[in-house]
């Protein structure tokens, strides 16, 4: 329990800081794409206002107001952004093409005029094309077309995603194990609670199953002598009922100790089920109940044999309690995907459909009134997932389609 108190604590700690962090990473890295996409849309409109140049003695776009055509700076100092290398083509009405490379060393002119070209035909006057980021002035005799060289700003956007992304990783992983010697101290008002509600309940459980014994042989005592009544089958009712509630509390606290051993051996786990719903058979008929079958009886399991068979025992008791009158209980026991699937599911008048794990809390009870009809105290399902965890298994509950259905899954 302490180890996944732990764990949980670990893990919703870590995914809080991961996504905080991712976020944040996001944010950054968007800024920078909306800070090159600003810089280049204002390279591109001084290109095009100057006939495919940039202005003489242009050094940067000017940071703190990038669409100042006319502020562009003749000297350099901090803070000046370094312009991309660009390139442009004017083609004129009568086919004739003039192309300015005299900016760039990274394509011939062949390359230009194709690309230029294809630009046109995709009548766009904004746009990508490649790695090169593009614009068209539509003259009275001919279209210019400006072509801004993105390929570095893509590159150290690129990486610097790759590293932001590396060091957010890294940070989570060494903040998870210096995480792991905190916890043990941020979890040890919850653990030193845990410890000593254990102890209040096996003190009291055995306090009081002493005097429960003497009230029960009392009874027992004053029915030899004055014959069975109505108060005394009342009295040996109650102290039956308590009794069991005294049994589970022990049993879910002995399951709860981190030092809990369990001793495994190889055991039918078909005979079992099967043995166990005959057990059953009075009951259910008692309901008018259909029990469907489905079980691999030379199953073997390296498992606790009493554990299992309270497991077992707990799911169909639980299943027979809350079915409708003349309903239906299936049972399914086989390998399915290399593991051992192990399903109870019973007909139940919900609408609810979906998730319902929280029936495994402690002391929970579905229907309060039937509940105490049949004598139930909400710790039966409770146990059954101790049971379940101990031997590094998994139970889950839903509904669907007018059926509780409980599927648990263990490892050969």
């Amino acid at each position: 329990m302490v180890d996944r108190l732990q764990r949980k604590f670990m893990i919703i700690t870590s995914t809080t800081l991961f996504f905080v962090l991712f976020i944040f990473i996001i944010t950054v890295n968007l800024i920078n794409i909306i800070n090159v996409n600003t810089k280049s849309n204002t390279l591109l409109e001084l290109i095009t206002e100057y006939d495919g140049n940039l202005p003489k003695g242009f050094r940067g776009v000017n940071p703190s107001n990038p669409y100042d055509f006319n502020g562009f700076y003749k000297n350099d100092f901090n803070g000046i952004v370094p312009h991309n290398t660009y390139f442009s083509a004017k083609i004129f009405n009568d086919g004739r093409i003039f192309v300015n490379i005299k900016n760039t060393d990274s394509i011939d002119l062949l390359d230009v005029k194709s690309l230029a070209e294809d630009v046109i035909n995709l009548n766009k006057y904004k746009g990508y094309k490649g790695i090169y980021k593009f614009q068209v002035l539509d003259a009275y005799e001919y279209k210019l077309v400006s072509f801004l060289d993105l390929s570095s700003d893509i590159s150290k956007l690129i990486d610097f995603g790759i590293i932001s992304v590396f060091v957010v990783i890294l940070f989570v992983c060494i903040f998870g194990i210096i995480l792991n010697f905190v916890s043990k101290y941020a979890i040890k008002p919850f653990v030193d609670n845990m410890e000593k509600q254990k102890i209040f309940i096996t003190n009291a459980g055995h306090e009081i199953k002493t005097p429960l014994a003497i009230i029960l042989a009392n009874t027992e005592v004053m029915e030899m002598f004055n014959g069975e009544n109505e108060w005394t089958k009342s009295t040996i009712n109650q102290v039956k009922r308590l009794d069991g509630l005294v049994k589970r509390l022990l049993s879910l606290s002995k399951m709860d100790e981190n030092n809990f051993h369990i001793n495994r051996k190889e055991v039918q786990f078909g005979k079992i089920v099967l043995e166990i719903i005959n057990d059953f058979e009075v009951f259910s008929n008692s309901k008018n109940l259909r029990i469907v079958t489905n079980v691999n009886e030379g199953l073997i399991f390296n498992c606790s044999e009493e554990d299992i068979r309270d497991l077992v025992s707990i799911l169909m008791d639980n299943a027979i309690k809350y079915s409708d009158e003349f309903g239906e209980i299936e049972v399914f026991l086989n390998y399915k995907s290399g593991k051992i699937e192990f399903c109870v599911s019973n007909t139940f008048n919900n609408n609810v459909n979906g998730n319902m794990n929280y029936l495994f809390d402690r002391f929970y009870r579905m229907d309060n009134s039937r509940s105490r009809e049949t004598g139930g105290y909400g710790l039966g399902l409770s146990i059954a997932d101790s049971i379940v965890r101990n031997h590094k298994g998994k139970i889950n509950a839903f509904s669907k389609d007018g059926k509780i259905n409980f599927k648990i899954l263990f490892n050969k």
